[in-house]
């Protein structure tokens, strides 16, 4: 129907998901640089007379030949619509420069509206639906999808083999697949043996086209978001994969493949990619094929919907009249020549091991609502920015309460930053403090590694090794009491001072108590300093971990809050990782946590 939901054909067995629901607010919609391919559709016949109507059609590249040839018959039948001759005119689009059009954003390569769009997936239409502008400005006619295409793991068949030698069932999971590539599960638990649990941690290097640009990109955040959105920790694992995507990103689906003949070393390159894509890179280099890999949840389906933009009832007229010849028994078969299934999962019979790909149809994940798409596109927005972070530890002699045999708290804490540190990539900025009380110099903190990239070079080492070396150094002060708000408040302005607007800026200050220093600011002088010094358009948020039973949360939340930050308390080692993934993911919701 108009203005609203966008109907496709899907395929069968649709699985309910639970998409992410905690990032709230309005998507902002990057401008991207995007191509328009022109390519028109040829006609054998011509409308009589000076009345005829042009119809507009910008279809995705990858079915773009099937859309012209089907063009080129409805052209041949000489359709009549109101006494006017409809005709057909073809372009190949890319649908992030039409979804970036469309959505008042600028014109990334596309400056002409077209009267029927046919992106690769519904999601673009949700994206843009989800932008907040063209309800009011361009009404959608949702018709249905004209063929589909799962999005797949794709791995060399030498590295396939390997797996299944090892135990690896045919269909492992989405998570035990992530997990191989390095995100973090958020639950500190091994994955279940028992559903692709054999893969080995860090084995693989995922590739993900960029989720900006690609509705493959795209949908693995959907995807993600399906699967791990309504779980114990979901934030936190978002945040995981959204990290894990960031340092995979590639140009385009093309470029994904171009790893799979780079070498045999790990970590294996694998690459989210349509199972078309698989098909036609296996057409091509079928002495060194790669595998299509379809994990047992399901996945999410690119799905190829034909969308009538405009109020015109003769152009929606003549769009559901395309759309029922893009679904004939010929344009069916032109669209199984391209390596795309039909719209009801039908494979091509092509489709065979020997080709990479498995002519069975696999689940289907249920279609995200156009605010679902928003929200996630929004929360991948946020969270691909780079972190910079200084982290400060507490030491005071609480801090060496044993919390397991032959363990204190500032080790298992320490630990716990170690591993946080090996999420963060190298362009993420990071500093290291320690605190107490009346350290060296007569304050209640020091600096031990100044804020900067973690892949920059200090002398021999890296900013990266300096930390883990301070954290290997670092040592309880005996007797050494909690100055607490001193050093918050120096942490903040020492932040505030160096902000970078192209940065997430936060503090993360890890302690077992409460304030102890009584010639420090009291609770009331550091919530009325922060007060006046926090500002909105350049915001510096403080994040505690809290651990252990003396954490004083009351007062502590009121000091983060004041920074629209938050409190996070373990009480086990074990749930560390996954409050560390935890508050890294609460810039999320930034500026309106």
């Amino acid at each position: 129907g108009r203005h609203g939901g966008h109907g496709t054909a899907r395929p069968p067995r649709r699985r309910a998901g639970v998409f992410l629901g905690p990032f709230a607010a309005a998507v902002g919609l990057v401008v991207l640089s995007g191509f328009g391919v022109y390519a028109f559709a040829s006609s054998r016949g011509d409308c009589s007379g000076g009345g005829a109507m042009t119809v507009s059609v910008a279809a995705a590249p990858d079915v773009e030949p099937a859309v012209a040839k089907a063009a080129g018959r409805f052209n041949d039948a000489r359709h009549e619509i109101g006494g006017r001759c409809a005709r057909l005119r073809v372009r190949a689009a890319d649908p992030a420069a039409v979804a970036t059009l469309l959505s008042g954003k600028g014109s990334a390569g596309v400056t002409e509206r077209p009267d029927v769009w046919i992106p690769d997936s519904s999601l673009w239409v949700r994206l843009v639906q989800g932008s907040g502008r063209p309800a009011q400005a361009v009404p959608f006619t949702g018709l249905g999808g004209i063929a589909s295409s799962p999005i797949v793991v794709a791995m060399p068949k030498a590295l396939a083999a390997q797996l299944r030698a090892a135990g690896v069932p045919e269909r492992p999971s989405w998570r035990d697949l992530l997990v191989a590539a390095g995100t973090a599960d958020g639950s500190g638990a091994a994955p279940d043996a028992g559903n692709g649990g054999a893969i080995p941690a860090h084995l693989l290097r995922l590739q993900v086209p960029d989720p900006d640009r690609s509705a493959t990109g795209m949908g693995t955040l959907m995807l993600a978001g399906t699967l791990m959105g309504g779980s114990p920790g979901g934030e936190a694992v978002f945040t995981g994969v959204v990290r894990t995507i960031r340092e995979g990103i590639a140009a385009s689906v093309n470029a994904e493949f171009t790893a799979f003949r780079g070498g045999s070393e790990q970590p294996y390159p694998v690459a989210l990619a349509p199972e078309r894509a698989v098909f036609a890179y296996n057409a091509a280099h079928a002495a060194d094929p790669a595998v299509a890999v379809y994990p047992s949840e399901g996945s999410v389906f690119l799905d190829y919907p034909v969308t009538v933009l405009g109020k015109d009832p003769a152009k929606v007229r003549a769009g559901r009249l395309f759309e029922k010849a893009l679904t004939s028994k010929a344009s069916r078969a032109d669209v199984r020549r391209l390596g795309l299934r039909t719209p009801d999962g039908a494979a091509p019979a092509s489709f065979t091991a020997r080709t990479g790909v498995d002519p069975r149809v696999p689940h289907a994940l249920a279609a995200p609502s156009a605010s679902a798409v928003a929200q996630t596109m929004q929360a991948w927005a946020q969270l691909s920015l780079s972190i910079r972070m200084l982290s400060i530890m507490d030491i005071s002699g609480s801090m060496a309460e044993p919390v397991a045999p032959g363990v204190s708290r500032l080790q298992s804490t320490i630990r716990t930053a170690q591993g946080g540190l090996s999420l963060l990539p190298d362009d993420s900025e990071l500093g290291q403090w320690e605190f107490s009380t009346d350290l060296p110099g007569g304050q209640d903190w020091r600096e031990l590694v100044g804020v900067g990239p973690l892949g920059e070079r200090l002398g021999s080492s890296t900013r990266r090794q300096r930390v883990l070396s301070a954290f290997a150094q670092m040592r309880v002060k005996k007797h050494g009491d909690t100055g607490l708000y001193d050093t918050v408040l120096a942490a903040f302005a020492y932040m505030t001072r160096t902000y970078k607007p192209e940065f997430v800026n936060s503090i993360l200050l890890w302690t077992d108590g409460r304030d102890e220093d009584p010639d420090g600011p009291t609770l009331d002088e550091t919530l009325a300093e922060l007060g006046r010094a926090y500002d909105p358009q350049r915001p510096v948020q403080i994040n505690m971990l809290g651990y252990g039973p003396d954490v004083d949360v009351r007062d502590l939340r009121r000091v983060a809050h004041a920074t629209r930050g938050e409190v996070y308390v373990a009480e086990t080692p074990q749930q560390i990782q996954g409050i560390f993934l935890k508050a890294v993911s609460r810039r999320v919701c930034e500026p309106s946590c």
